[in-house]
């Protein structure tokens, strides 16, 4: 079995250097960090966890508080777990997923006193959201990956919605669309404050004033029938549509069924532009999707350090909290049609 000397060895170091790699004590320099930590895995060199939390009193490893959601997790979602996981290890700490209700209270609470993690990411963010109060109550080092506007003094990183749907309805507009619907999540995860939800409905709303765009908004939830009545609906209802803004990586499948079932073609009649999505998700279908997507590599990275940095007492507010969305143009999105 491998030991610490064998990896300091590999890379040509000290022993003291790769610990400060490992345990995160010091810093080291990212390409030392990185030759160090390619070394371990190499030598399959792993330190004994319980020994070196009882040195450091800390456990390293990070919870991504991911309460079980009413769509499941889709490809996004995936995404931003194997980023923040990456992003963890980068650091020498180890991401583990509470999938606990939102309702959980009493669940969470016997699960941080057992102090298994060093610090939180709060996830599936809601509006007056009972876990912040909780983990502020219990003094654990957290950091919010959303926001909830009630509590605007917690640390948070989050995707911009303002910014993104602006960029959005301006960049359709400049395309000659002016009847541009938004199918947006559940009602009932708007009507929960959830807030990506929230967020963007209000800015969907504030730029297809500002813009003079003929919009109209629909909520559309997760079940199949649910979703197959959503499209049925919106298609019939405003055959003038010529652009749909999606945030809704379930009803993507059927808002492309039911376009070609209507003999319609994707961007000659009608252009498609995910939102908030990642390129997992937004390149799944076809056609390819023009995409506003995450940037998640900056939404973890910042989350990530950030989070570490309370944890480890080195912690400086961001100066940066909101995200902007990356445009990937793919093949859904062409200028509107003529009348």
């Amino acid at each position: 079995m491998a030991t610490i000397k064998d990896v300091a060895a590999k890379v040509g170091v000290s022993v003291s250097t790769v610990s400060y790699a490992l345990n995160g004590t010091r810093p080291i320099s990212a390409e030392k960090k990185e030759l160090i930590l390619k070394a371990a895995q190499e030598l399959h060199y792993s330190p004994r966890a319980i020994a070196r939390s009882l040195a450091s009193k800390r456990t390293h490893i990070i919870a991504m508080l991911f309460p079980a959601v009413e769509r499941g997790l889709g490809l996004s979602e995936i995404d931003l777990i194997t980023r923040a996981a990456k992003e963890a290890m980068g650091h020498a700490y180890h991401l583990v997923i509470w999938t606990l209700q939102t309702s959980g209270e009493n669940e969470l609470r016997e699960l941080l006193a057992q102090e298994l993690v060093d610090g939180i990411i709060l996830m599936e963010v809601h509006k007056h959201d009972w876990r912040i109060a909780m983990l502020k109550e219990v003094d654990v080092p957290f950091i919010i990956l959303g926001r909830d506007d009630s509590a605007p003094t917690e640390s948070y990183i989050d995707v911009d919605f303002f910014d993104t749907m602006m960029r959005c309805i301006s960049y359709l507009k400049g395309l000659g669309h002016v009847h541009i619907d938004f199918i947006n999540q559940s009602e009932k995860s708007f009507n929960d404050g959830y807030g990506p939800v929230t967020h963007t409905h209000e800015a969907f709303h504030y730029f297809c004033a500002n813009f003079d765009i003929n919009g109209k908004e629909y909520f559309c939830g997760w079940e199949n029938e649910t979703v197959r009545d959503c499209i049925a609906s919106l298609l019939d209802e405003r055959s003038e549509t010529s652009a749909y803004i999606v945030m809704n990586d379930k009803a993507l499948t059927g808002l492309i069924a039911g376009i070609t079932g209507k003999g319609l073609h994707i961007p000659e009649d009608i252009s498609l532009v995910s939102i908030i999505s990642s390129a997992g998700a937004a390149s799944f279908f076809l056609p390819a999707l023009t995409a506003f997507e995450m940037d998640i590599n900056a939404m973890m990275g910042a989350a990530i350090s950030q989070l570490i940095a309370k944890i480890e007492g080195r912690y400086a507010e961001l100066s940066t909290r909101l995200i902007p969305c990356i445009l990937r143009e793919r093949n859904s999105v062409g200028k509107a049609r003529v009348r």
